[in-house]
């Protein structure tokens, strides 16, 4: 993609329609390409995110797949929105049906919704991918493009904002599930697998020449490993499902085993990567190299990442900590510094 990030030199921003109070008008043009999965280039993209063995596709990979696709759709003429200096602030990911990477898959990418933001404007980039013509995977990337329209708040109230978001924040009760280590060649690595080798993730020289004091991490590759990891811990619980499968078929189980083993049987699911949707808020960028640590949260309600979440009951021990949502099981997540307490995402999994 070296091509792109040099066309993202010379691309022509229409500063009018970014800086007015009514959103930007978005292109309509939908970009598509019908892809073959390389079984090599997978079984890499799984070693580098420790991506445990499953039969279903990690949640991730056919959205970093169409990262081209992006960046064509956000190089657009039409486009009135900058591809340099694009921040992406979340992203959400939904999984219809079992994604066969024997069969060709078509992915379609375009522009979605445009919205106010307290710091310019956040636009959507929607990929949907369809095999055998049947949708089987949606995702969507928010990018937060930074200018000062009308309608950017002051300084002041922003800080403000971002105040009672920490306090939020520090109500729930955190327990830890595992530790990440971010080297100082994870960019790199990562580029080579993706694709995306912006200047920013690949190192500290080239970084700095864009305001970084150091290289980040992508965030695509936090919140692979972040889901990876999860759903790692799960396992040992895996065991337990089916310790607990042997003894029903030599006993009568009570009413109450039952609802029991019922949610075991939930966690096998996690444990075998069968994640419904993945929901996740980038907060700070994860500066290279870097010791990261993964929590589990439970609070009274999952705040800024899905108004409908229904309320959470409190975790008990480590291991529990799951809950539900409209007949869904899923777990809130946060990753910090392991030096600094900074928190760098917050993510929702649903199984």
């Amino acid at each position: 993609m070296f091509r792109e990030y040099t066309k993202s030199l010379f691309k022509r921003v229409d500063k009018r329609q970014l800086m007015q109070f009514k959103p930007p008008r978005l292109p309509q043009r939908i970009y598509t390409k019908t892809l073959s999965i390389d079984n090599k280039h997978y079984s890499k993209f799984c070693q580098e995110v420790a991506w445990p063995v499953s039969e279903h596709v990690h949640p991730l990979y056919l959205q970093m797949l169409s990262l081209p696709l992006q960046m064509r759709c956000l190089l657009d003429k039409q486009s009135p929105f900058p591809l340099l200096g694009l921040i992406h602030c979340a992203n959400a990911v939904e999984i219809f049906e079992h994604c066969n990477l024997s069969e060709s898959i078509e992915c379609r990418v375009r522009f979605s919704d445009v919205r106010p933001h307290s710091r310019g404007w956040e636009i959507d980039v929607l990929l949907e991918a369809f095999q055998s013509s049947k949708r089987v995977y949606k995702a969507v990337s928010s990018y937060l493009v930074k200018v000062k329209a009308v309608h950017v708040a002051p300084r002041g109230t922003q800080s403000k904002n971002a105040g009672r978001n920490a306090e939020n924040t520090e109500s729930k009760q955190r327990d830890f599930l595992s530790s990440l280590s971010a080297t100082a060649d994870t960019g790199r690595r990562y580029a080579a697998i993706s694709g995306d080798y912006n200047p920013i993730h690949l190192s500290t020289v080239s970084a700095k020449a864009f305001g970084f004091k150091n290289a980040i991490a992508h965030g695509m590759w936090t919140l692979s490993r972040v889901i990876s990891q999860f759903v790692e811990a799960a396992g040992p619980e895996a065991s337990v499902a089916s310790e607990a499968k042997a003894e029903s078929t030599e006993s009568t189980v009570s009413t109450e085993n039952s609802a029991i083993q019922q949610g075991l049987d939930k966690n096998n699911r996690v444990c075998n990567g069968d994640i419904k949707k993945v929901e996740c808020q980038f907060k700070q960028p994860v500066f290279l190299p870097n010791e990261l640590n993964i929590y589990t949260l439970s609070a009274s309600r999952s705040e800024g990442l899905n108004d409908h979440v229904d309320e959470i009951p409190n975790a008990n021990e480590k291991t529990s900590a799951k809950s539900v949502v409209s007949g869904q099981d899923y777990a809130e997540l946060e990753v910090m510094s392991a030096k600094d307490s900074i928190t760098h995402l917050n993510t929702v999994v649903y199984y």
